[in-house]
Formats: structure tokens, sequence, C-alpha cells
């Protein structure tokens, strides 16, 4: 499978070569738009270009293939840098997420989601 893809990707994505990280999940996104780990990592470069928005649109839609803490923290990352401590606080704490997230998404008329 594509796993050590994704983990080079993330390696690029660490050492701040974004363009090349980008490039080389464009190539990816036919295959994969519906993988957890390429929305994540997708995510990770749209907040690292301060497309705070568009990064969490695109966890959103991770969450609705996979919940796992790191596309948690990375939106509680976003909302805390954005002001949002609340709500940041909220997607920290596992008590609360979900509730917060569905109230997110709820909020969002026009989010993907995944049909049950």
């Amino acid at each position: 499978m594509k796993i050590d893809t994704f983990s080079e990707i993330s390696n690029l994505i660490d050492k701040k070569q974004i363009e090349k990280a980008q490039f080389e999940l464009s190539k990816m996104h036919k295959e994969h738009q519906n993988n957890p780990e390429y929305l994540y990592l997708r995510s990770k470069i749209f907040y690292l270009s301060r497309l705070y928005y568009l990064a969490i649109d695109t966890l959103l839609v991770a969450l609705e293939f996979e919940k796992n803490d790191k596309i948690y923290s990375l939106l509680g990352e976003i909302y805390k840098f954005l002001g949002n401590d609340d709500l940041s606080r909220q997607i920290f704490d596992k008590n609360l997420r979900i509730a917060a997230i569905n109230e997110i998404k709820d909020s969002m008329m026009g989010l993907y989601r995944k049909k049950n």
C-alpha cells in the first residue's frame, strides 16, 4: 500500500518541503481522496500554507472516514491558533470532542458527510 509514501510525504512536510509534498500528494488524489491519512496530510499542508479554514474542512471530512487522535489534535491546534480557545479545549478533551465536532459539522451545511 501507500503507507511508505504517506510516511515520506509526512517527512517532507516536517522538513518544510511543502511544494514537493504537495506535488506528491496531488499524484495520489484520485486513488486516495477518501483516505484519512491522505486528507490529514493535505490538511497539514493547508495549515502550514495559512489556509486554515480549508485545513479545517479537510480534517472534518477525514473524520467521516476515521476518528483518530492526530486528526483531532491538528483540529484543536488550528482552532487554538485562530483564537477559539474554548473550541480547541473541547476538541482536545476526549469526552467532549465528538459533540464539539458534530456541532461544527451541523453548522456547516455544505460539508461532506459519509452516508451510513
